[in-house]
């Protein structure tokens, strides 16, 4: 089965070995705690700047290219079992601890080896990169959206490892700043815990490996550093210093969500998007209309905006699906009472069969 689990070796969909095995989701049914959904909520970057462990061990991912003549780009990325020893090693911190740990991670490790995807209220699956999220950073790097996101707001929906926009921080990076043209990238997931292990440290890792780290990488701050190992990178206040002045430099404003799509406000970000990204969150019939609402939103207004999508064509286990999706799309209607609209610019049809799709409401 298509677990979440946590006891495998790190890297992309461990268990998707099979087209059988990546055909189904298993979802635990058994009642949480409490049956609410986590409300929307921001986070404060630096809360979870402060709350990285002293140093995190980090592997490298390939992106799939279109061109056969060039290697294929590689985006850094915290390894699984690092942050699974984070959530145990923290696990037990009190939500309120002075010290500046974020709220979660006892949730979080009371399902660490529950033999489920998802837990109804609880887990998400974010701590893991799914095979879509790779599909849909492929697609950016190839039609040039992550080059062109420079001066744009970004928007990615039920981030996890926030692999798509890792994409675009890569490029951000990677060209000079340009006087006044900001960039804001803005992240959501459902779990405060999965920001904190997974999202952030890879932003983080997306700088450090990137041109716009240069200056700190040849300091004496960092060759100074004790045991630097190449699959290891230290945490210290001189790097993260570098990483806050680096933002400004850029005009990269970042900005965190967490909380279930039900209560999150398009109006508290800040307004509509340019380009707005999600993957791997169309696998349940229930929180489609929400998602949808959320996309329909963040596109909705004086932006040119493009909005993609990423799933598979059947989430067997959870009852939902690229059909289902589609559905959902064309049955909303915008402010105009324009019905959306479906697109696929890419389609993956053997194996597990799965699309990258653009949406529009016109």
């Amino acid at each position: 089965m298509f677990h979440f689990r946590f006891d495998l070796e790190d890297g992309v969909d461990e268990a998707c070995t099979s087209v059988q095995d990546a055909h189904e989701h298993r979802v635990d049914t058994a009642s949480p705690p409490q049956q609410t959904d986590e409300p929307f909520s921001e986070i404060d970057p630096d809360s979870l700047l402060k709350a990285l462990p002293t140093r995190i061990s980090y592997s490298f991912l390939s992106i799939p290219s279109s061109d056969d003549h060039s290697p294929d780009p590689k985006i850094a990325r915290r390894d699984l079992f690092d942050a699974r020893f984070q959530l145990i090693s923290e696990g037990t911190t009190d939500d309120s601890d002075p010290a500046g740990q974020v709220a979660g991670f006892t949730s979080a490790l009371e399902y660490i080896d529950n033999p489920s995807d998802l837990v109804p209220f609880v887990y998400e699956g974010g701590l893991k990169t799914w095979e879509c999220s790779i599909d849909l950073a492929s697609c950016l790097k190839r039609d040039g959206h992550a080059a062109n996101a420079k001066g744009r707001r970004v928007l990615e929906l039920g981030c996890g490892t926030a692999i798509p926009t890792l994409c675009v921080l890569q490029e951000l990076f990677s060209s000079p700043p340009t006087g006044d043209t900001e960039t804001h990238i803005h992240l959501q997931d459902y779990n405060v815990s999965v920001l904190q292990l997974v999202t952030m440290p890879n932003v983080l890792l997306s700088w450090y490996m990137s041109p716009a780290a240069n200056a700190y990488r040849t300091s004496d701050a960092h060759t100074s550093e004790a045991e630097h190992v190449d699959s290891e990178l230290l945490i210290t206040p001189q790097l993260l210093d570098a990483f806050r002045a680096s933002l400004r430099v850029h005009r990269v404003h970042l900005r965190f969500f967490s909380g279930a799509w039900d209560s999150f406000d398009i109006q508290r970000t800040g307004g509509p998007y340019h380009l707005v990204l999600t993957s791997e969150t169309i696998y349940h019939t229930n929180t489609l209309p929400s998602l949808v609402r959320v996309l329909l939103d963040a596109c909705t207004g004086g932006h040119a905006y493009l909005c993609l999508v990423a799933g598979k064509t059947v989430y067997f286990g959870v009852g939902s699906g690229i059909a289902e999706f589609v559905r959902c799309v064309e049955s909303t209607v915008d402010e105009r009472g324009s019905s959306g609209q479906v697109e696929t610019i890419w389609e993956k049809a053997t194996g597990v069969s799965r699309k990258v799709m653009r949406l529009r409401w016109a």
